[in-house]
C-alpha cells in the first residue's frame, strides 16, 4: 500500500476524522447517545434502505428472514459477528475463506492499525486512496444536510460503517462480513439485516457502556440476533450462555453452539509450527472436516476458525478445500503476530487489550517459549483494566517495561501504570514514554545476555500496536 497521501485524500479523511469519534473520546457512557435512528437515517438517504433489517421498507411490509427469503437472495448476504474477544478474527476468517471458494467478499473491521482503509476490504484488498476521497466526498452533503436537521449529523463510526456498505455496493459484493465496533445491540452495523450471526465469547469489557456484569453484556451482544436468523455461538460462560440461549428462543433464533453442537478438536503438529491443526464435527449434520492446517497461532484461533466455517456452512455454502486451504496462509496483523529478528530475538506483537484476550496471550506464550527469557512491553487504554491485566502477566514475563502510545489520547500514564504495576506483584519493571525505544530496550536486554533464544512481547492496546507494527515490519 502506498505510504505517501495525496492533499485529496488527507482533506476527505481529515474532514471524516472532525467528526463525532466515541473511539477517540474514551469515557462517555450514559452521557452519550446510542441509537440506530441516525445510521437507519443515513443508510436510506445513500439509497441502501433495502439492506436495513428494520425502518428502511414501507409499514407492514414483512422483514427479510433469512437466505430462504426471495427478497434476500436478490441482496448481498450478511455475516454479523459481535464478541468480547475473537470477532475480528472470525469475521476475517469467513471474509477470507468466501472469497477462496470464489464470492466476492466485502469485510468490515474495526479499529484499523495503521490506516483508515484496512477497514474497508473486498477480497483482501484495502479501499484504494481514490476510492476512499470518492466514498467521503459521497457521503458529505447527506452528513451537511443531516447536521442541520433534529436528527443530528452521524458519528465517526456510523460514517465509516456507511462507507464500508457503499465501498461494498460499489465493489458488487456478494457477501458482506461485518465485525461489530463495540457491544451489539445499539452497534451501527446492527441496523442491517443479517443471514447469519455469530457471538464468538462474552467477558467483561466496555463496561461502562454496555453494563458491569457478564449477563448484561451478554444480553448486549445478543442484541444482533435477527428473528429466524440463524445463529452461531462460541460462548461457553454458563450465565453468559443462558442468556443467549434465552434470547434466541425469544426471536424463534436457530442457535448452534461450540461444544454442544459442533466440536473443534486440535489435531497435532510438529512443535516448530507456528500455528495448529484441527478437526471439526457438527453433531446435528454429520458433517465432519479435517485435519484442517491453521496458519494463526493459538488453541483460541481453532475455536474461532469453527465458528468461522460453522456460519459459512449455516449459509448453506459447501466448504471446499480451497476455501480451507486458505486458513493455513492467512495471517492477521497484531494477532499473536510472530516477527523473527535477524538478531535472534522472537517479537510477538498482540492486541489483546482484556483481561479475557490477555488470558490467551499468556497461555499461548506459556506453551510455545517455555524455559525461555521473556520480555513484555505494555500500555494501554484509560477504559480498560490495567491492572488486572498486569496481574495476569505477572507469570508470563520475566521484567515488563510500562509505555503508552502517543497517537490517540486514551492511553494510561506511565506514572498510573507503575502504581498499578507495583500492586500487581514482584514482576520487575521499568519506565519508557516513548514505546519504540521501549521495543528496543527490550531487544538489547535479551540480547546482550547472549541469548538468542529470548522473547518480545508488546501487549495492552491496539493503539500500541499500530505504532511499534511498522518498525516491526522494517526490521
Amino acid at each position: 500500500m502506498p505510504q505517501t497521501q495525496s492533499a485529496a485524500y488527507l482533506e476527505a479523511t481529515q474532514w471524516l476524522y472532525d467528526r463525532i469519534d466515541y473511539e477517540r473520546l474514551g469515557k462517555l457512557g450514559a452521557n452519550y447517545r446510542f441509537t440506530l435512528d441516525r445510521m437507519c437515517e443515513l443508510v436510506r438517504r445513500l439509497g441502501h434502505g433495502n439492506r436495513l433489517a428494520w425502518g428502511g421498507r414501507p409499514a407492514g411490509e414483512t422483514p427479510f428472514v433469512g437466505a430462504t427469503n426471495t427478497q434476500a437472495q436478490a441482496r448481498p448476504r450478511v455475516v454479523h459477528i459481535a464478541g468480547t474477544k475473537g470477532k475480528g478474527s472470525v469475521a476475517t476468517m469467513t471474509a477470507a475463506m468466501l472469497s477462496a471458494g470464489g464470492f466476492r467478499t466485502g469485510l468490515y473491521t474495526s479499529p484499523h492499525l495503521v490506516r483508515l482503509e484496512e477497514r474497508f476490504r473486498v477480497d483482501g484488498e484495502p479501499a484504494s486512496e481514490d476510492q476512499m476521497v470518492d466514498l467521503i466526498n459521497a457521503v458529505k452533503p447527506i452528513v451537511d444536510a443531516m447536521a442541520d436537521e433534529p436528527i443530528g449529523g452521524p458519528s465517526f463510526f456510523e460514517l465509516t460503517t456507511a462507507l464500508a456498505i457503499e465501498h461494498f455496493h460499489r465493489g458488487d459484493c456478494e457477501f458482506w462480513v461485518l465485525e461489530t465496533g463495540l457491544g451489539g445491540r445499539l452497534d451501527s452495523t446492527n441496523v442491517f439485516q443479517s443471514d447469519v450471526t455469530v457471538i464468538t465469547s462474552i467477558g467483561l469489557d466496555h463496561q461502562h457502556v454496555l453494563g458491569d456484569t457478564i449477563d448484561k453484556i451478554a444480553k448486549e451482544k445478543a442484541g444482533i440476533f435477527k428473528a429466524n436468523v440463524p445463529a452461531i455461538s462460541g460462548v461457553t460462560r454458563p450465565l453468559a450462555r443462558d442468556v443467549i440461549r434465552q434470547h434466541a428462543e425469544q426471536m424463534n433464533v436457530p442457535l448452534l453452539e461450540i461444544d454442544r453442537d459442533f466440536q473443534a478438536d486440535e489435531v497435532p503438529t510438529e512443535e516448530t509450527d507456528w500455528g495448529g491443526a484441527f478437526s471439526l464435527s457438527n453433531a446435528l449434520s454429520g458433517k465432519t472436516h479435517g485435519p484442517v492446517r491453521l496458519g494463526l497461532e493459538g488453541q483460541h484461533q481453532i475455536r474461532n476458525a469453527a465458528l468461522a466455517m460453522t456460519a459459512i456452512d449455516r449459509l448453506g455454502v459447501p466448504l471446499s478445500n480451497a476455501m480451507l486451504s486458505r486458513l493455513a496462509t492467512l495471517q492477521i496483523d497484531a494477532r499473536l503476530e510472530r516477527f523473527q529478528l535477524t538478531c535472534g530475538t522472537t517479537v510477538i506483537l498482540d492486541a489483546a487489550h482484556n483481561p479475557d484476550s490477555i488470558a490467551v496471550l499468556v497461555e499461548t506464550v506459556t506453551r510455545r517459549f517455555p524455559d525461555r527469557p521473556v520480555v513484555g512491553v505494555f500500555g494501554t487504554s484509560a477504559d480498560k483494566d490495567a491492572g488486572a491485566m498486569l496481574r495476569q502477566l505477572q507469570s508470563c514475563f520475566d521484567e515488563i517495561i510500562l509505555t503508552r502510545y502517543h497517537r490517540n489520547p486514551r492511553f494510561v500514564p506511565t506514572k498510573e501504570l507503575s502504581r498499578l504495576a507495583a500492586q500487581a506483584g514482584g514482576l520487575p519493571y521499568r519506565v519508557d514514554d516513548d514505546p519504540l525505544h521501549a521495543c528496543e530496550t527490550a531487544i538489547e536486554k535479551l540480547t546482550s545476555a547472549g541469548d538468542r533464544r529470548g522473547v518480545v512481547v508488546v501487549c495492552g492496546s491496539f493503539f500500541l500496536a499500530a505504532e511499534l507494527r511498522p518498525w516491526l515490519t522494517a526490521r
